[in-house]
């Protein structure tokens, strides 16, 4: 920049002692104090940012400013947001408030944890990446906090962008109850980002099940999703990007099996492996194969070799005595089997020597039965392990009584005796199958199995998921459009939680009220129009009873014929209104006190607070380590801008 830092200097609480500035009005807005945060700040916690570099941060990185809060000291409070700009990348990266210090003479920052978020009291109903733990840490894949007030109650209030939703906490960060979600008349508002959407559960999902594998030392689990869970491209790669590898059920449509081949899955399960000519997929014969053959039988394994799958997957149930038996269902009979129908469960494995299962069904018009009938016996555990070739093993739970720790146990044990654990996989709807695994049996790959999309909360164990099944609705909130900006109304009794971006092809962005006695949204607060030059607000804050001040910004970086103003507004006289506007600050032309122009050329400018004397301290969210507004060669660091105001 191109002024002194002799002359940057600044006393923001209002004292006398030592340098001032701003003693007399100035005819525009200058910039009169600069303090910088290094890039690569680090504080306490684990290793970060393993999914966007060969090797990760050594601990916490301190950056991606999105709020500012200006304390009675001179210091700030800070949240971090959501980490590393996705959900897919920020599983390791902690939400925290941070108390932020500034030294003016030396144009340096220090920043200091004051608390990471966290929920305990298992407030958030969709899946958390500690979920399994006691503390439950909030991390970039659960939630993005972009905006924060302190409530009169010394309570704090989070504006969230997934959601978007509302996040309440004590003074310690612990979640006080659920995230609320954003209602307008009646409807509510989801953004694409929505833990609760079908696609972003299943990441959600997954990166729990993770986390607990790898506190135990053991591998990421596979995702086995129905194939109807998976929607598009875009989707598989998000998953992918996180880590994990995708093996779809039950596809047995040819077209299917072309267009997820063409996005890029890492496997199939099918019942007809004959129907896939792609020599380089991992192909799975479901039930051996049991379009081809009684399923779940020597008859249906060999058929599914002889097509050529990688893979026989296939389930295990369990007898009287504790022994497994390759069968699917919870009974044996007609019209799969030759017997009366029998319990599994209830007879033991000698009970079942003369149960033959060579029936053919009329869904599958290629099955044949023309073996001898020792093909069509039901087959232990043991005898299966002498199959050659890979093995994906289902634990099946039929009942609420059903063990699958026991049957996890049990089958690991025999895997191990017959040296297989390099190829054999286990699978399950049922997770406590999978944890059990994980902590006691590191060594075998796990896979997560998830039932039908339409699968609703009283079976879950069926869908394969500890929390209440997606939604499906239309998201309606831009992506990166949730509450960017959160402000206390001038009473003290409502929030005002503006969207970063317009709803539709409207230009304004909308700000709802809500009320934090009832705590419930009561409808939009007021409209904020946006230049036309602008794609977003990224924070706002109210000066007194009827003006504000806004960032507004398009989306460029490092540009200095880019848009980014600080905007004064007035609130309308009724409630839904227009708000007034003008532009008081070019943050791309800002003087300096020595006469020289400084820029703050940022793409994401997310942080603004009103200081005594007339003046606005502004920081900026660095995108650690993708912001690169100052240099293509070296990301951004967080820096805290002072500015004194024209009147």
């Amino acid at each position: 920049m191109a002024t002194s830092r002799a002359l940057i200097l600044l006393c923001l609480t209002g004292c006398t002692s030592g340098p001032t500035v701003g003693a007399q009005r100035r005819a525009t807005p200058t910039l009169v104090a600069l303090a910088t945060l290094p890039a690569l700040t680090f504080g306490e916690g684990p290793p970060s940012g393993a999914r966007i570099q060969r090797e990760p941060f050594p601990s916490q990185p301190i950056q991606g400013f999105s709020a500012l809060l200006a304390e009675p000291d001179g210091g700030f409070l800070v949240v971090s947001d959501n980490g590393y700009g996705a959900a897919e990348n920020s599983a390791d990266f902690l939400l925290r408030v941070s108390a932020v210090r500034a030294d003016f003479d030396a144009g340096a920052m220090t920043a200091t944890t004051l608390f990471t978020l966290r929920d305990p009291d298992r407030t958030i109903a969709w899946p958390v990446v500690n979920h399994f733990t006691s503390e439950r840490l909030l991390t970039g894949a659960d939630l993005d906090p972009e905006s924060m007030v302190r409530a009169p109650d010394g309570t704090f209030w989070f504006g969230d962008e997934h959601g978007p939703f509302l996040v309440h906490t004590d003074a310690t960060g612990r979640l006080l109850e659920a995230p609320v979600p954003l209602v307008n008349e009646g409807t509510t508002l989801r953004s694409p980002d929505n833990p609760f959407l079908r696609e972003n559960l299943v990441l959600r999902s997954l990166e729990a099940l993770n986390a607990f594998a790898r506190a135990h030392d053991a591998r990421a689990p596979i995702l086995s999703p129905d194939h109807r869970w998976l929607s598009s491209a875009d989707q598989l790669k998000q998953l992918h990007r996180a880590g994990f590898k995708v093996i779809p059920w039950t596809v047995n449509d040819v077209d299917r099996m072309t267009t997820l081949i063409a996005w890029g899955i890492d496997g199939l399960i099918t019942d007809r492996p004959d129907l896939v000519h792609d020599a380089g997929l991992e192909v799975q014969g479901h039930r051996g194969a049991r379009g081809l053959a009684p399923e779940n039988t020597r008859a249906a394994f060999e058929a599914g070799l002889a097509a050529g799958v990688n893979t026989l997957e296939l389930e295990l149930s369990p007898t009287a005595d504790g022994q497994l038996v390759v069968w699917h269902d919870e009974k044996v009979g007609p019209p799969k089997c030759r017997a009366p129908e029998l319990t599994l469960a209830q007879v033991p494995l000698n009970g079942l020597e003369r149960v033959r299962c060579d029936g053919l069904l009329p869904e599958f018009p290629a099955q044949r039965a023309d073996a001898g009938a020792a093909a069509y016996k039901l087959l232990t555990l043991a005898q299966l392990l002498r199959f050659p070739g890979k093995l994906n093993l289902e634990t099946k739970v039929h009942t609420p009584s059903s063990d699958p720790v026991a049957m996890t146990r049990c089958l690991a044990k025999q895997v191990q005796a017959a040296d297989a654990g390099q190829r054999v996989t286990l699978q399950s709807f049922d997770w406590r199958s999978l944890t059990t695994a994980n902590a006691d049996f590191p060594w075998l790959q796990t896979v997560a199995l998830m039932g039908e999309p339409t699968t609703r909360g009283d079976d879950v164990s069926r869908a394969g998921l500890p929390w209440p099944v997606a939604v499906d609705p239309v998201a309606t909130v831009k992506r990166s459009g949730g509450f960017e900006n959160l402000a206390l109304s001038p009473d003290g009794r409502a929030l005002y939680a503006m969207l970063e971006k317009p709803l539709g092809p409207t230009r304004e962005c909308l700000a709802f009220s809500f009320d934090l006695a009832t705590k419930q949204f009561t409808g939009v607060a007021f409209r904020f129009p946006l230049h036309e030059r602008a794609t977003a607000v990224g924070d706002f804050v109210l000066a007194d009873a009827t003006h504000g001040y806004a960032l507004e910004r398009d989306d460029s970086e490092g540009k200095l014929d880019g848009y980014k103003r600080v905007i004064r507004f007035t609130l309308p006289s009724s409630p839904g209104g227009v708000v007034a506007r003008e532009s008081v600050v070019d943050l791309l032309a800002l003087p300096t006190l020595d006469g020289g122009v400084f820029a703050f050329p940022f793409w994401t400018t997310e942080g603004i607070a009103v200081l005594p004397g007339g003046r606005l301290a502004i920081v900026n969210d660095n995108n650690l380590p993708f912001g690169h507004a100052r240099s293509k060669d070296a990301p951004d660091g967080t820096e805290l801008i002072i500015v004194e105001l024209s009147r």
